[in-house]
C-alpha cells in the first residue's frame, strides 16, 4: 500500500443538507452515516463505507473560538461530509476537495521572525476572524493539561510557546509567503511542526482559501480525537465538480 493510499479522503459541502433526505439515500447505498458531535474534525474518521457530517452547530462546540475562521467564511449555514471513497455521481456537485498524504518535507521551517512577518501581513490582519485571537481564560490551562496527557506537547510547554505558530500557519495559506511548486502551482504549507500547529481544520475542510491547493499537517486535536496524520502533510486538492 502506497503512503498516499494510506490517507485518502473525499470532502463535501452541502448548502441544503437534511438529514431526512440524505442519511437515507447514503443508507440505501450501503453506507453507514454518523454525524460529528463535539468537533469538526471528527469528520476525518471517515473510512471505507463509514461517512461522517457535521452540521454548522459543531463548529460552535468545542473548538469555538476556532471556529471563528468558519462563522466568517462563505461555509457558513453549510454542512460538510466526508467519505472515505468517493460517492456516486449524483453527489458530484457537493464535491468540494480530495485529501490524500504528500510526501513533501520541507527544506526547512520559517524562523521566529519570519513566523512574526507573517502575522504582520495585510492577508491576515484583515482577513482573521474577530474571535480568531480572543482566548478565553480556561483555554491555556485546557491546552496544557491536554495535550501534556496526549503527549503532544513536551511537559512544561504552554499555549504561549505556540501561539505565534497557531497564528503564523494560517497567515501563510491567506499570505502565501512560504510555498512549494506541485504541478506549476505555488501551494503554500504549514509553517510548523504538528505541536505548533492550531485548527487545521480551516484548511483541511477547505474553509479558507477555497480555490487553493494546500499541503497542511495537523494540529494535535484532530490527531488525538480523529486520527488524522502525524508528521506528515496533507495535500488538500480543491475539485472542479
Amino acid at each position: 500500500m502506497s503512503k498516499q493510499d494510506q490517507f485518502r479522503r473525499f470532502l463535501y459541502w452541502i448548502d441544503d443538507f437534511d438529514p431526512a433526505v440524505f442519511k437515507p439515500r447514503l443508507e440505501a447505498l450501503g453506507y453507514t452515516v454518523s454525524p460529528a458531535r463535539l468537533t469538526q474534525c471528527e469528520v476525518l474518521r471517515a473510512s471505507g463505507k463509514h461517512v461522517f457530517f457535521a452540521v454548522p452547530d459543531v463548529w460552535n462546540r468545542l473548538c469555538a473560538r476556532q471556529g471563528s475562521w468558519y462563522r466568517d467564511s462563505a461555509r457558513a449555514g453549510a454542512t460538510m461530509l466526508m467519505t472515505g471513497e468517493r460517492l456516486p455521481g449524483e453527489f458530484d456537485r457537493y464535491l468540494d476537495a480530495e485529501l490524500e498524504l504528500s510526501d513533501f518535507v520541507p527544506e526547512r521551517l520559517p524562523s521566529e521572525q519570519e513566523l512574526v512577518a507573517l502575522t504582520k501581513t495585510d492577508e491576515y490582519r484583515s482577513r482573521r476572524p474577530s474571535g480568531w485571537e480572543k482566548v478565553k481564560w480556561w483555554e491555556p490551562l485546557f491546552f496544557k493539561i491536554y495535550f501534556t496527557f496526549t503527549r503532544a506537547w513536551r511537559r512544561g510547554e504552554r499555549l504561549r510557546h505556540h501561539w505565534l505558530g497557531h497564528r503564523a500557519n494560517h497567515a501563510n495559506f491567506l499570505a502565501r509567503r512560504h510555498t512549494t511548486v506541485i504541478d506549476g502551482e505555488e501551494v503554500p504549507y504549514s509553517v510548523t511542526e504538528n505541536a505548533g500547529v492550531c485548527s487545521s481544520c480551516v484548511e483541511f475542510f477547505n474553509v479558507t482559501e477555497p480555490g487553493a491547493r494546500k499541503l497542511v499537517r495537523s494540529c494535535p486535536g484532530s490527531i488525538s480525537i480523529a486520527g488524522a496524520p502525524k508528521d506528515a502533510y496533507v495535500d488538500v486538492r480543491p475539485v472542479d465538480s
